[in-house]
């Protein structure tokens, strides 16, 4: 068989989403025609779709050692290093592409997202911008640019290109969850909750709307509301050890390509800590333990996360336990005033009014605003006989309560 036949044969079997059969009948090819560019680079794109990127790779490089002209290749081979952090690689081979084709809205956008995940953001729209003057109808271009307004805290500037990315594409989930996020940066939650449920409307499985919808409803006192959307993550992404972001196809197409703040894990964590958070207002101590252990193991970097589950162990009358926890916070954050104090609180109430009066004298030391410290320091040092230095502890709670409007009970 000629090796042209063999050649068509084998596009038409990766068209129609058999690369496995496609990438045998290219190595035939290529058997049979080993310089020829075509093939390779037909066989990169079928590795591509099989995930196999570091053969890819290879096959994008051997077409452009062929044929230095291959702009496809360029932005194929391009994008997969992207893909894999290797931002120099991926540019120079972008900047490639856009010496052959100086008008190629798929090479500037390519460059952008490259520039975009190094959090070059003022950069990336630079690009996101050459791209959408080449064509102003991709919706996806807007949705990537006003990403990095976001980012660069231009909440305005965002919308409006959220606005224009749902003009060209209204279907874009992607588009109403992050102008939901601008819309919580300018402290419009009711409107931030609507674009979110347009987006779920959507997209039933995205993640990330779930979550920051579950954390405004939370803010916005809607408890059955946010625990509602805490569960759903939880069901939608399984938690495994190891577990990756970039596996997921729950995630939002920002979230999984282009935020590169947080991971998964990270993510996670921070859903568990805000659901503990929730059930420990309404009570459910034991709830609230177990989804702050499940952040920390997320995340067992997370200062806050240890303070708080500290904080429900002293509810419970677990001072032990929770002057453990607080301890785990100080080693992670050693000016964590707030720490301090409820260790000096747990402290108190194991009889220990001395350290405990250490401990809030250090709080206070980080944070001269922290009332609470100011009475609880006041109680120990009453009970150590310390009459006056437990009055003027009083009486400045009393001034610092008083600058807030609070009525000291």
């Amino acid at each position: 068989m000629h090796w042209k036949v063999l050649l068509n044969e084998a596009i038409d079997r990766a068209r129609r989403g058999q690369p496995t059969e496609a990438i045998t009948l290219f190595d035939q090819v290529l058997r049979l025609e080993p310089n020829y560019d075509k093939a390779y680079y037909n066989r990169g794109c079928a590795h591509d779709d099989l995930g196999n990127i570091d053969a890819a790779i290879a096959d994008f490089s051997r077409a452009l050692q062929l044929n230095g002209q291959y702009f496809n290749a360029y932005i194929n081979r391009g994008n997969l290093y992207r893909q894999q952090g290797q931002f120099d690689y991926a540019i120079a081979d972008f900047d490639c592409a856009l010496q052959l084709q100086p008008t190629s809205a798929k090479a500037y956008g390519s460059r952008g997202l490259a520039y975009l995940e190094q959090n070059r953001y003022g950069t990336a729209i630079t690009d996101f911008s050459q791209a959408i003057h080449h064509h102003p109808r991709f919706a996806k271009l807007y949705l990537w640019r006003g990403y990095a307004q976001l980012q660069m805290e231009h909440p305005r500037k965002a919308i409006k290109d959220f606005n224009e990315a749902l003009s060209c594409d209204s279907t874009l989930a992607d588009a109403y969850h992050s102008r939901g996020l601008a819309y919580v940066e300018l402290g419009n939650f009711y409107q931030a909750i609507a674009d979110m449920n347009q987006a779920l409307e959507l997209n039933p499985v995205m993640v990330e709307a779930y979550g920051n919808r579950g954390m405004l409803r939370h803010k916005l006192g809607d408890t059955k509301g946010a625990l509602s959307d805490y569960k759903r993550v939880m069901t939608l992404v399984p938690l495994w050890q190891g577990y990756q972001a970039d596996a997921s196809p729950t995630l939002s197409g920002i979230a999984q390509s282009y935020e590169k703040t947080l991971a998964l894990p990270l993510r996670m964590a921070e859903l568990y800590n805000n659901r503990g958070t929730l059930r420990a207002e309404l009570g459910d101590a034991d709830g609230a333990i177990s989804d702050y252990t499940m952040a920390l193991e997320l995340d067992p970097a997370k200062a806050r996360t240890y303070n708080n589950r500290g904080l429900v162990c002293c509810q419970r009358g677990h001072y032990e336990a929770a002057i453990a926890d607080f301890n785990a916070a100080l080693e992670r954050d050693p000016t964590y005033a707030a720490a301090y104090s409820n260790r000096g609180n747990a402290r108190y109430q194991l009889g220990d009014a001395e350290a405990a009066i250490d401990d809030f004298s250090r709080a206070l030391e980080l944070d001269v605003n922290l009332a609470e410290a100011y009475l609880s320091r006041a109680q120990a040092r009453a009970a150590t006989q310390d009459a006056e230095g437990a009055v003027n502890d009083y009486q400045q709670a009393i001034q610092l309560r008083k600058q807030h409007c609070i009525v000291l009970a």
